[in-house]
């Protein structure tokens, strides 16, 4: 069995700087953090539990709260947690709350009920009534993908990857501009679509707005009313936007499915962009905001590593980047 010193031998560093490794410590830089996780990769080596853990006070395990994972988006999120976790010997409890908040709130308690040492969480509207009992628990909590008032949260800045969306529409020659947004989670990106549309002396018509409800968008199966619903009025509308701003991947991908089959063409008829990048925008050649996956997660769990409450809130924005595709243009363009 392979030990510390092993992989340090062959990583080409220190003990110590495995050990800061392993500790998820902020002063180890990318490069020589993944040739460390290489070499422990190359060599099998597991971590073991610190004896804190195996005296009872800690119990090694992380509890992640999710939407679903019917959005690949959050499937790449917890993929990238469950790899965080298994170079610092931890484990991860995921639940999902399908956008309900009552089911939202069931599932903190249970986690915290079963001695999870810290929790990482992408919440419904439960979040502000669970912050105080949350805080008395001393769990420490990371809000992943959401600006969060009340605990430590890690983003990427929602604002930039809209202005770029709209840029990018004015750029390609759209003057009808029009998006498809949840009401009560999406208003950041909707206010910077709109700024950047109305600062280039353009208008953002009412009818063109769109708003459904959180996660109705991210069903398993079969139709989805509301979405259907916006997809006969474009048809309808002779005077129809030709530009669409999509909340996230899963819903864009269904609504150019719909289009097409109204006999609609993309981007020909109406150009689309998206949010997350997922594996469908790649596949589906969707023009979509990026968001780095790895960073989010590591800056999360550099927000719960130590087991105790901060005092301040630290909220952490990433920059996100425009990877443009087909379904909003034609030229063969990579990156805003």
């Amino acid at each position: 069995m392979a030990s510390l010193k092993d992989v340090a031998k062959k990583a080409g560093v220190s003990t110590a700087t495995v050990s800061r490794v392993l500790n998820n410590h902020p002063g180890v830089n990318p490069e020589t953090r993944q040739a460390v996780r290489d070499a422990m990769d190359f060599l099998c080596y597991v971590p073991l539990k610190s004896a804190v853990q195996l005296s009872g006070k800690c119990s090694g395990l992380i509890g992640v709260v999710l939407p679903n994972l019917v959005n690949p988006h959050f499937c790449e999120l917890l993929a990238t947690f469950e790899e965080e976790a298994r170079y610092i010997g931890k484990s991860v409890i995921v639940k999902t709350h399908q956008n309900q908040p009552q089911q939202d709130k069931q599932i903190i308690h249970s986690l915290i009920g079963m001695g999870i040492d810290s929790l990482l969480w992408v919440p419904t509207e439960a979040e502000a009534e669970l912050s105080e009992w949350l805080r008395a628990t001393h769990i420490p909590v990371a809000v992943v993908t959401q600006v969060s008032r009340f605990f430590n949260s890690v983003s990427i800045n929602q604002t930039r990857g809209a202005e770029n969306i709209a840029g990018h529409f004015i750029h390609t020659g759209h003057t009808a501009f029009g998006f498809i947004a949840q009401d009560g989670v999406d208003n950041r990106k909707v206010s910077a679509y709109s700024r950047k549309i109305t600062g280039h002396g353009l208008q953002l018509a009412l009818a063109h707005q769109f708003w459904i409800g959180k996660g109705e968008g991210e069903r398993t199966s079969g139709h989805i009313h509301n979405l259907d619903v916006i997809i006969d009025k474009l048809k309808k509308d002779p005077a129809r936007c030709t530009c669409l701003l999509v909340y996230n991947d899963v819903a864009a991908c269904y609504i150019i499915d719909g289009l097409k089959a109204q006999g609609l063409t993309v981007p020909d008829d109406i150009a689309i962009a998206s949010f997350d990048n997922t594996v469908l925008a790649q596949t589906q050649k969707i023009t979509s905001v990026a968001q780095p996956i790895n960073e989010i997660a590591h800056l999360a769990f550099q927000m719960v590593k130590n087991n105790s409450q901060l005092e301040s809130i630290d909220m952490v924005e990433i920059v996100s980047r425009l990877i443009i595709r087909e379904s909003s243009v034609r030229l063969n363009i990579t990156t805003l």
